[in-house]
């Protein structure tokens, strides 16, 4: 993939990632790009209230709308340990891109951490890292209030972002660890 290009798109998932159910990041990554080669895609557990399942499927349907793939960009915290780990690790066994109709989790795809009505699992077909890449986060709006910057905190670490200047948080530049591309749903209830 190529980062100056995505980069360009108009829209994006922005989401900080850290160490997990006491698994490092390297070794979660490494595992789900081993799910995607095994299954063809995968699932990234997120739970924030500035990307719930179906506003990233509405956000996916506007990049659709302008032919553009939608992207999520995993990066670092504004400061060393600024990413909690997840203290209750459940797997979920199920998942749902309607929260109607269920379907069974491969069991190839591991999918661990506080599972609720509020989880929500992002859909990526590739996931690949990078080295030494930045963002700028002022070059991005929230995407449901475009007149506002992005504003990422504890229980809200992943935003649906545009393109658009908008000055906001102080620590702007972050850097990218890894990117991923979502297929169709994009996001799916878990259970």
């Amino acid at each position: 993939m190529g980062i100056s290009k995505i980069l360009n798109n108009k829209f994006l998932i922005l989401s900080i990632v850290g160490t997990h159910a006491e698994e490092n990041l390297s070794n979660i990554f490494n595992r789900k790009i081993n799910e995607i080669n095994n299954t063809s895609y995968t699932f990234w557990l997120i739970k924030s209230f500035r990307a719930k399942t179906e506003q990233i499927q509405q956000m996916a349907q506007s990049s659709l709308n302008t032919s553009q793939k939608i992207y999520c960009f995993f990066i670092s915290p504004s400061q060393k340990n600024g990413a909690q780990p997840t203290k209750i690790v459940s797997l979920a066994q199920q998942f749902s891109n309607d929260n109607i109709n269920w379907l069974k989790i491969p069991k190839q795809i591991k999918v661990t951490g506080k599972i609720d009505n509020h989880t929500t699992g992002l859909v990526f077909d590739k996931i690949s890292l990078t080295k030494n890449t930045q963002i700028d986060l002022w070059q991005y709006s929230n995407f449901f209030d475009q007149s506002k910057p992005i504003k990422m905190s504890q229980g809200a670490s992943t935003v649906c972002a545009i393109k658009k200047y908008n000055q906001g948080m102080k620590s702007r530049y972050r850097q990218i660890l890894a990117i991923g591309r979502l297929k169709h749903p994009y996001a799916v209830f878990l259970r």
